[in-house]
């Protein structure tokens, strides 16, 4: 006669407590998953923008250095474009500042004649943009539609070809970057020497 000997196996208790155990750890794990994907996304949109924000401060620089004649325009005046501007200081020393700038572009075949300025501008929902203009075409936005500029000004100095000292531009400008509905704030200034013997 033969004897069966049964080995000690998992009760269906005990399945269902380890199973359960183990979708409970899963489902916290895969939260934090797709937390910090989320996370990553957000904070990839938000350097994006700001990549945008920068690029537009560098190109503004760009132009600036190799430019001439510049023109500081205070709030509420306009420059006509199609004439080389006059210059016009508004030092970082006084009160008074410039909410946009105007000059000469250096000679281009890309650039036609006239000058150019750089704005700050409305967009109509209550944000502002950031605008390149010239004589021969309507103003550009160069910044993305999250952002929004809320300060922007130059200072100019030593653009009258009577000074003694190298004309700059000293630009600073603040605003938000919305991503994700939620808005970050920042805060950029940069001085643009000119590098031109004009």
């Amino acid at each position: 006669m033969k004897k069966f000997i049964f080995t000690k196996g998992f009760t269906l208790i005990e399945l269902m407590v380890a199973t359960s155990i183990f979708i409970i750890i899963m489902l916290m794990a895969m939260s934090s998953i797709v937390t910090s994907s989320n996370s990553a996304k957000k904070s990839q949109g938000l350097r994006e923008a700001m990549d945008n924000v920068n690029f537009a401060m560098d190109t503004i620089t760009r132009s600036l250095r190799i430019g001439t004649n510049y023109s500081c325009i205070l709030p509420g005046l306009s420059v006509d474009l199609a004439l080389t501007p006059s210059p016009i200081d508004c030092p970082p020393s006084g009160n008074t500042y410039g909410s946009k700038v105007a000059f000469t572009p250096a000679e281009s075949s890309l650039v036609t004649s006239g000058a150019v300025a750089y704005q700050s501008a409305p967009r109509g929902d209550g944000t502002n943009t950031l605008q390149r203009c010239t004589a021969t075409a309507p103003c550009v936005d160069i910044v993305a539609s999250n952002v929004d500029i809320q300060v922007l000004k130059f200072f100019v100095n030593g653009s009258d070809p009577a000074d003694t000292i190298q004309p700059s531009v000293f630009i600073l400008m603040e605003g938000t970057v919305t991503n994700k509905d939620v808005p970050t704030s920042f805060a950029i200034q940069t001085m643009a020497s000119q590098r031109s013997s004009e």
